[in-house]
């Protein structure tokens, strides 16, 4: 007789209407995917990521599934551990079920796994805990539309109550596997402060995740302290990497600020994996670099049409990736910057990539030519010798940490790296380009904080920064004159 857990929570935490739920949870995947934060190569051996409605914290839910999307085809076992919030009970419970169900379907119970875990003195077998949780079931419609409803992964779901961070660590240890598993941890923030209060405390946890420190995290910070806590006890010991990929509270969703939760997602990543998302500078370098060399012309080439195209239609040149061949057509991410007699013009650009290069070439230089809220349109007129064209290709970006601003400035690579800088909700990006007027480290990062829309010396432990390359090519590069009404 095959033993199903039902749904608890489906019609309040998320849509029971299956339809409804695919339509919600694609569309958060589609944004995450889409984000700044989720970037790289590499993915993740574990995430942490919170268990509210998914109006409150499924965007951040889905910034950490978004970061093991290549590993569709991997993954074949998935622990999903978190806190138990209906009773209390000693130690790590499990489920009598063979299945866990969602309106999209039943997810199997790896139950060689679970006997695995049973094993352990501190695990046992408590069916009552996990009647009405909600903090494991809200993962699974992410689960299930991530690597496919009908895919064959087992389930590990696992709720913790009285025990301690090393108990919880000696389950996940015991259950690491190799690559086809995961391991996700489900955890909220603080509970019921006002949102400056919980934002000072989420912060704080934020540090505690990055800086490992397991010993230090409690219920106060985390409602999934000790699930927490035990991933990053793992993960110290084997030299792991985390990143953060986002935070908000529910008083971002609301507007009422007065009794907020708080949320957060954070990846954690093998040191090999790390290690190949920091080498993949040097591909992008190399990739980059013979991409200009052999296809340069040609993609200036598609920023002049585009330019010329909207002068006469008001729109981009539309452009079918098939047209061009696989370095031109594969996702790339570019800014576009006019100047007229050696002043700007224009600037405008993509982080991410999110379109063929060659679409976001086209888009991106008919916005530097108009759309630049800080100049007009670019005339007719304007077309002639002395409107010089450029293009960066960015890399994705990477976290880039420090300890402090003398830290920040000391390292920083002066005419190398782009920054992203962000406080909360203002952020500035500065090109490496921007090196040329702003030579000096100090310089740069008070002229970026400007940007981002922060008085120049202001610091804060909120402050984060990714760093990106950029490898380009001008109009002045391949043609002394002629170049905007070559054929």
């Amino acid at each position: 007789m095959t033993i199903i857990r039902p749904p608890a929570v489906a019609g309040t935490f998320y849509p029971a209407d299956a339809d409804l739920l695919r339509s919600e949870i694609d569309g958060l995947m589609d944004a995450a995917l889409h984000s700044d934060a989720v970037s790289g190569d590499a993915s993740p051996k574990a995430i942490i990521v919170p268990h509210a409605g998914l109006m409150f914290s499924g965007s951040l839910a889905a910034l950490g599934f978004a970061t093991v999307r290549a590993l569709k085809d991997t993954i074949k076992r998935i622990v999903i551990i978190g806190p138990a919030h209906r009773m209390a009970f000693q130690g790590i419970a499990l489920a009598r079920a063979d299945q866990f169900a969602t309106p999209l379907g039943n997810m199997r119970c790896d139950l060689p796994a679970l006997q695995k875990a049973l094993a352990l003195p501190h695990v046992q077998m408590l069916d009552d805990a996990h009647t009405l949780e909600h903090g494991l079931e809200i993962e699974l419609p992410f689960i299930q539309r991530l690597f496919g409803e009908d895919a064959d992964i087992g389930i590990v779901p696992l709720l913790v109550s009285r025990c301690s961070p090393r108990q919880v660590h000696e389950v996940i240890e015991k259950l690491w596997g190799g690559p086809e598993t995961l391991i996700v941890i489900s955890s909220d923030l603080s509970h019921f402060h006002d949102y400056d209060t919980a934002q000072r405390m989420d912060n704080r946890t934020r540090t505690m995740i990055e800086n490992f420190d397991a010993e230090n995290i409690d219920t106060t910070d985390a409602c999934g302290a000790l699930p927490v806590a035990g991933m990053l006890m793992v993960a110290r010991n084997r030299g792991m990497k985390i990143k953060t990929l986002g935070m908000r509270n529910s008083g971002d969703v609301t507007g009422d600020k007065s009794r907020v939760v708080g949320y957060g997602a954070w990846a954690v990543y093998n040191a090999k994996a790390a290690n190949m998302q920091d080498n993949g500078v040097d591909d992008f370098t190399k990739a980059t670099e013979t991409l200009i060399k052999t296809h340069g012309a040609e993609m200036l080439g598609l920023c002049r049409q585009s330019i010329l195209h909207g002068i006469e239609t008001g729109a981009p040149l539309q452009v079918s990736p098939n047209e061009f061949g696989p370095e031109l057509s594969a996702p790339g991410a570019c800014f576009v910057t006019l100047k007229k007699a050696g002043q700007l013009r224009g600037c405008i650009g993509s982080i991410m990539a999110h379109a063929p290069l060659a679409t976001d070439l086209c888009e991106n230089a008919f916005k530097a030519a108009f759309r630049d809220p800080r100049f007009a349109g670019l005339g007719r007129d304007e077309i002639n010798d002395d409107l010089e064209l450029s293009i960066s290709v960015l890399s994705p970006p990477a976290p880039f940490a420090f300890q402090d601003e003398a830290d920040f400035v000391a390292k920083l690579t002066p005419f190398e790296d782009g920054i992203i800088l962000s406080d909360g909700n203002r952020r500035g990006l500065f090109l490496p380009q921007v090196w040329d007027q702003l030579p000096d480290p100090k310089d740069f990062l008070t002229q970026l904080k400007r940007k981002a829309g922060l008085p120049m010396d202001h610091w804060s432990a909120n402050m984060r920064a990714e760093r990106f390359i950029t490898r380009g090519i001008s109009s002045r590069d391949i043609q002394a004159s002629g170049f905007w009404f070559a054929r």
